[in-house]
């Protein structure tokens, strides 16, 4: 895939003035000394993105939102606001409403809440505040702060930015409801974190999220201690979680959903309040040498409150019915910036030698040609060991290093991917994903753009006759959370075999598999022309993943195993059951076929 230039600037635009941060921080410090010291720690920013053609876009996951707003978003955001009282701003974003609000408003007091301390930098950035922030009638609030305004919210209007509203759902709810008897902090970061949020808020948790990557280590054990939570959890494991929460005599959930591309470190502190919840059982071994006590392997699941079978009108039809279909990454820019790190890393090792990229790329190439050979078994650890034992020995050594096992498995498991598809084009495959796809075109591939995470998939998963699954191909061992979704919206599924898979549920009458490509363009053709059979393993497949696994039942189980003195978890259900719902969804829709 061509490289393309990178589309953002350096440096921030000119209206972002550090000489008016100043000025502003000096007046904040003459009123609010601590929040003037937390503003000034170090915080990472760049999930704003600066654009060559001077637009500013925000972050969330792996997409770009536009988040400067315009003149008519920014009218309706504030159309009802009419008040002789004093404004709480929820969300400063980059300062357009709160400079609104001050103009409009002249003798009202505004109270400014944001969780990003960049945000709040950015907007002090572009308009001097200092009279304002002197004389009372501007208060500044973040973070952890929001606890100060929960009862001022109740009386006061609120202005809502409208991107931040839903990155700050769980705050938002919390501004709303006030603080509960059982407090958890969700760490942010990926997509299952919301629904594990939902999970937990049925459980009858108020939830504070904690930017654990973004956050200077002083403001995120303020944010822990003001928060006072029973329990912390986090959506994969990054390295020195646990020593954090058990500093603050905190227990700590972690699920693990993801492969890491890093090396888990070794815990130098106790592990007593860490527990570890890993999908793939291979992974249960690396914690327990890494030094963790409490490690157990568990399943992905799906929120089956979320995905469910989906009703389409016949224009939804014409772009969602498909033959077969494959939601998901094609992993092709991923694999080139990963390449990029392996061969980065090699020259390191190889003292930075002139030679040392091309000599890497022959030998890595050599690698993947074997791999090449058959995607159905994964030879790419022992390849490593005999092309590149020096280099590894060289990594495994190397803090902070990259896992080579891991980086080189990505770019095969993209490889595997595009392969598989293009092969399954004659068949009348659709993709939804990045346009790394558009290269499987010629092979007769349908490339249909993007996919929503909402409700989109659901409509995807519902209507085509046959959803693929390929694992990534140096983790055959897990079954990835797809298969779950795809099974709870009663689709039916071709997914590759693993004994994980056939573990928990039943070949042939709850799921379909394949091992090969050869079976799996097979057993393609034949599901086509069985659309009964099909239809009866995706409806027993549905039922056995609202029995069996949900997230709500997961997160049920995790807390189970550690919340005890502080917030005993009690055996009632969340309040919505997931486990008994309507059996009106209980099958496939048969007009999606």
């Amino acid at each position: 895939m061509k490289a393309t230039e990178p589309q953002y600037q350096q440096a921030l635009p000119e209206e972002f003035s550090v000489t008016t941060l100043e000025k502003n921080l000096a007046a904040l410090a003459t009123i609010n000394e601590n929040l003037f010291q937390r503003i000034c720690l170090p915080v990472d920013g760049t999930h704003v993105h600066f654009l060559k053609n001077g637009e500013i876009s925000y972050q969330i996951n792996q997409t770009l939102f536009p988040f400067v707003l315009d003149k008519e978003k920014l009218e309706e955001t504030l159309k009802d606001v009419n008040s002789s009282k004093d404004i709480l701003l929820f969300g400063i974003g980059l300062g357009e409403q709160l400079n609104y609000l001050l103009e409009r408003f002249t003798e009202v007091g505004i109270t400014a809440w944001d969780r990003d301390p960049w945000l709040i930098r950015l907007a002090l950035m572009q308009r001097d505040y200092s009279h304002h922030l002197r004389s009372g009638r501007l208060q500044l609030r973040m973070g952890v702060d929001i606890l100060d305004i929960v009862d001022m919210a109740k009386n006061t209007p609120v202005v809502i930015h409208p991107l931040l509203r839903s990155f700050y759902k769980n705050e938002w709810k919390l501004l709303k409801t006030g603080v509960g008897e059982k407090r958890a902090i969700i760490c942010s970061g990926g997509l299952f974190v919301d629904d594990v949020s939902n999970a937990l808020e049925g459980f009858g948790y108020t939830l504070y999220t904690l930017d654990v990557t973004r956050l200077s280590v002083e403001e995120i054990s303020l944010n822990i201690k003001r928060f006072n939570p029973q329990v912390a959890f986090a959506v994969n494991y990054t390295n020195g979680l646990a020593e954090l929460f058990e500093s603050h005599g905190v227990d700590l959930i972690c699920w693990e959903v993801d492969p890491a591309t890093d090396h888990l470190k070794p815990i130098s502190t106790s592990s007593d309040r860490a527990y570890v919840f890993t999908y793939r059982e291979a992974n249960v071994e690396e914690f327990v040498k890494a030094g963790f006590k409490n490690v157990e392997h568990l399943p992905l699941a799906s929120d089956t409150e979320k995905r469910l079978p989906t009703q389409l009108s016949q224009e939804e039809h014409d772009i969602y019915d498909a033959k077969l279909s494959f939601v998901g990454s094609s992993m092709t820019e991923n694999a080139i910036s990963l390449r990029k790190i392996f061969l980065s890393q090699y020259k390191a090792c190889q003292d930075g030698s002139a030679d040392a990229v091309e000599e890497g790329n022959r030998l890595l190439e050599e690698i993947l040609s074997v791999q090449r050979q058959n995607f159905s078994v994964y030879v790419i650890p022992d390849l490593l060991d005999k092309y590149f034992s020096g280099f590894i020995s060289y990594l495994l050594k190397l803090p902070g290093a990259h896992n080579p096992f891991i980086l080189v498995g990505e770019i095969a498991a993209a490889e595997k991917r595009a392969n598989y598809i293009a092969n399954l084009g004659s068949l009348g495959v659709k993709v939804w994903g990045d346009d790394g796809w558009l290269s499987t075109e010629q092979f007769g591939v349908k490339y249909m753009g993007s996919a929503g995470h909402t409700f989109e998939i659901n409509k995807i998963y519902s209507a085509s006759s046959i959803n693929v699954d390929i694992n990534r191909l140096y983790q055959m061992d897990i079954i990835p959370m797809r298969i779950f979704d795809i099974m709870a919206c009663g689709g039916f599924i071709l997914a590759e075999y693993s004994k994980e898979l056939s573990n928990i549920f039943e070949i042939g009458k709850e799921v379909e598999t394949y091992s090969t490509l050869d079976e799996l363009v097979s057993k393609a053709t034949y599901y086509l022309d069985h659309e009964s059979e099909a239809l009866e393993i995706a409806k027993r497949g549905r039922g056995a993943v609202l029995k069996k696994h949900t997230i709500s039942g997961r997160v049920k189980h995790m807390l189970k195993a550690c919340v005890k003195e502080c917030s005993p978890f009690s055996d009632v259900q969340p309040t919505t059951d997931n486990e008994q719902r309507s059996t009106d969804n209980g099958q496939r829709l048969t007009d999606n076929g």
